[in-house]
C-alpha cells in the first residue's frame, strides 16, 4: 500500500465529504463541522509528521490522535468539542479503511470523554409571551418577526428550518407545515390557532410589502425582499430579547427547547415529541423530561406516602 501524500489528503477529505452528502444524506451544516474538524486534525498531523514537505495518513497512530486531543484540551476546548473531534476522525478513518487507503484505525480504542449532563435552558410561558409582545404587529417587519418567533416556539422549528420554509410549505386547510429537517428529512408539524392567524396576516399584509415586486417563494423575507437568513433571525431575536429584560441567554434555539419542555411538562408522550421535533433518536428527546426543582418538590409533597399521611 502506497503512502498517502500531503496532496492526496485533500483529495481523500473531499471524497469523504462527498460521501457524507451523497450516501449518508447529512446536512450541509453537519458536513461543514466534519470539514472544519478534519482540516484542523490533518494540519496538526502534518506539523508532527512532516518530512521533506511530505507526510502520510497511514502512519498516524493512536498516540498521535491522543496528543491532538490533549492539545485541544490545553487550548480550552470543551469535552463536548473533543467528543465531536473523535467522532469526525473515527468516521474519516472508517472511510479510508473502506477505500483501502489505510489499514489501521488509530481511533479504535479511543473513547469519548464523559459529558456533564446539562439541562437545556428554556423560557417560561410568561417569558415567551413577553418575547412575542416586543415586535410591533402593525409594521411589516414587526409582523414578520412575531410570526417567526411564534412558529419557532409553537412548532419547535430550528432556525435552518425556518429559513427553508416556502410559501407552499403551509397547508392552511389541514393546519400543518411541511418542514425540511436535518438530512433533508421531511416532517409534518401542526400549528395552532394563534400561529395560523399570524401566518395568514403576515402573508396577506406584510410579505407583499417586503417582496418589493420580486419573485421569490421563500416564506420569510428580509427588508430587501430576499430570503430571511439565519444571521438575520439571530440578530432579530437578540434585539427582542434585550427589550424584554429577561435575564437569560436567549438564542433562537431556546424557543425549540421551550416547545419540547412545555409539551412534556403538559403530558405529551416522548414519541410524539420526537416526531414533532424531528429527532432521529429518542434519547435526544429525553432531555425534555427534566422538571424544575419547585415542581419536583410539589410532586413529592402531593404524592409521597409519608407526606400524604401527614395531611
Amino acid at each position: 500500500m502506497s503512502s498517502v501524500t500531503k496532496e492526496d489528503k485533500s483529495v481523500f477529505l473531499a471524497r469523504f465529504l462527498d460521501c457524507l452528502y451523497l450516501e449518508k444524506n447529512l446536512s450541509l451544516n453537519t458536513i461543514k463541522s466534519y470539514k472544519q474538524d478534519l482540516k484542523l486534525f490533518l494540519a496538526y498531523i502534518e506539523s508532527k509528521t512532516a518530512v521533506n514537505g511530505d507526510y502520510s495518513l497511514d502512519n498516524v497512530d493512536q498516540q498521535m490522535v491522543i496528543d491532538f486531543l490533549a492539545f485541544g484540551l490545553k487550548t480550552g476546548l470543551s469535552h463536548r468539542t473533543i467528543s465531536r473531534y473523535i467522532s469526525s476522525i473515527r468516521a474519516f478513518y472508517k472511510f479510508l479503511i473502506d477505500e483501502n487507503v489505510v489499514q489501521n484505525d488509530p481511533v479504535v480504542n479511543i473513547s469519548s470523554p464523559k459529558l456533564a449532563f446539562n439541562l437545556p435552558e428554556y423560557l417560561t410561558l410568561e417569558e415567551v409571551d413577553l418575547l412575542l409582545e416586543v415586535p410591533d404587529e402593525n409594521t411589516a417587519l414587526g409582523l414578520r418577526n412575531r410570526t417567526v418567533i411564534e412558529l419557532m416556539y409553537s412548532c419547535g422549528l430550528r432556525v435552518s428550518e425556518i429559513v427553508e420554509l416556502k410559501t407552499g410549505s403551509i397547508n392552511f386547510k389541514s393546519v400543518y407545515i411541511l418542514v425540511m429537517g436535518k438530512g433533508n428529512k421531511e416532517r409534518i408539524v401542526p400549528f395552532g390557532i394563534k400561529a395560523g392567524r399570524l401566518l395568514d396576516k403576515y402573508i396577506k399584509r406584510s410579505r407583499g410589502i417586503l417582496l418589493k415586486g420580486r419573485i421569490d417563494d421563500s416564506l420569510f423575507l428580509n427588508f430587501r425582499g430576499g430570503p430571511l437568513s439565519r444571521k438575520g433571525i439571530w440578530k432579530m431575536i437578540k434585539i427582542c430579547a434585550r427589550e424584554t429584560g429577561i435575564k437569560k441567554n436567549i438564542k433562537p434555539h431556546i424557543l425549540r427547547h421551550s416547545f419540547g419542555t412545555h409539551l412534556v411538562q403538559n403530558g405529551a408522550d416522548l414519541r410524539t415529541v420526537q416526531e414533532l421535533l424531528g429527532h432521529s433518536d429518542i434519547s435526544t428527546t429525553q432531555i425534555y423530561t427534566h422538571l424544575d426543582k419547585g415542581t419536583l418538590i410539589d410532586i413529592h409533597k402531593n404524592n409521597h406516602p409519608l407526606e400524604t399521611e401527614m395531611k
